[in-house]
């Protein structure tokens, strides 16, 4: 059984998809006292009017203030998700790629992704809080993944366990990520983490992993920030946090010593 203590002292910072824009440095800036910066993913194709080349630069930066970070030796990290809008510039991807795809950068895009793919992962735990770009669903998982893992099945392990797991996979199958299931829109209890829709990945882990996990997750964008937010604080709903704040400002979620706050404003 998993302890819900069982979190760092230091304050999570989760900043949803980024689509090239740079307000993710507003969020480093205010919550300066961090301990770990999580970017869910997405970090191309954007919604908003900023060139290809400069989302490439914005990918870059966050690269180097991971790795700045790393280089630094303290208490201070970020982690690096992936998202369905980086995987169709992958080398693997051979289908017709999603929307907002820019074909005068997807070389530049997939050198870059390339080259740093080891920076990057698909899920990230802490505690009893699950961390990936869509969320991780019990149906995919155990239909990709098998309904046991290391001789252990799915429930009984940790969410560090689970979220290992995936990522192994994710380097040694990286297909098993694409888009899957029939709904055009992934609102499919079957689709991968990158890209399960909300309302199928509590479907489909509603007599499993919501008992078990609290998920944070983007991919799916959040109209009313502050709504969403108090929506999740509440008991029965509280085992899922969404992210894709971005598009409203420089908003982002924060788990601190097990409390969660919304971080954001001009």
């Amino acid at each position: 059984m998993l302890e819900k203590e069982n979190y760092s002292k230091d304050a999570h910072v989760f900043i949803g998809d980024i689509h090239g824009r740079d307000s993710w440095k507003k969020i480093v800036e205010r919550e300066s006292e961090a301990g770990v910066y999580v970017f869910f993913g997405d970090y191309f194709d954007a919604k908003d009017l900023i060139s290809g080349p400069k989302q490439l630069e914005n990918f870059y930066e966050i690269v180097d203030f991971k790795q700045r970070l790393a280089s630094a030796g303290g208490k201070q990290k970020a982690v690096m998700l992936f998202g369905n809008h980086d995987y169709h510039y992958m080398p693997w991807f051979t289908r017709q790629p999603y929307s907002g795809y820019l074909p005068y950068m997807a070389a530049k895009y997939k050198r870059a992704l390339v080259q740093h793919l080891g920076e990057m992962q698909i899920a990230y735990a802490i505690g009893d809080v699950m961390c990936s770009h869509a969320g991780i669903s019990y149906e995919w998982l155990t239909y990709f993944l098998g309904h046991s893992h290391g001789g252990k099945v799915w429930l009984e392990m940790s969410a560090i366990e689970i979220a290992s797991a995936v990522n192994t996979a994710f380097l040694e199958n990286p297909r098993y990520f694409d888009f899957n299931g029939f709904n055009p829109f992934g609102d499919d209890p079957y689709q991968s983490p990158i890209w399960v829709r909300p309302p199928a990945l509590r479907k489909a882990n509603a007599e499993s992993f919501e008992k078990q996990l609290i998920q944070v997750y983007g991919h799916t964008v959040v109209k009313n920030v502050q709504e969403s937010f108090s929506k999740n604080l509440d008991e029965e709903q509280g085992r899922y946090f969404a992210v894709d704040l971005l598009g409203q400002g420089p908003y982002a979620v924060v788990l601190e010593e097990g409390n969660w706050r919304l971080s954001g404003g001009v």
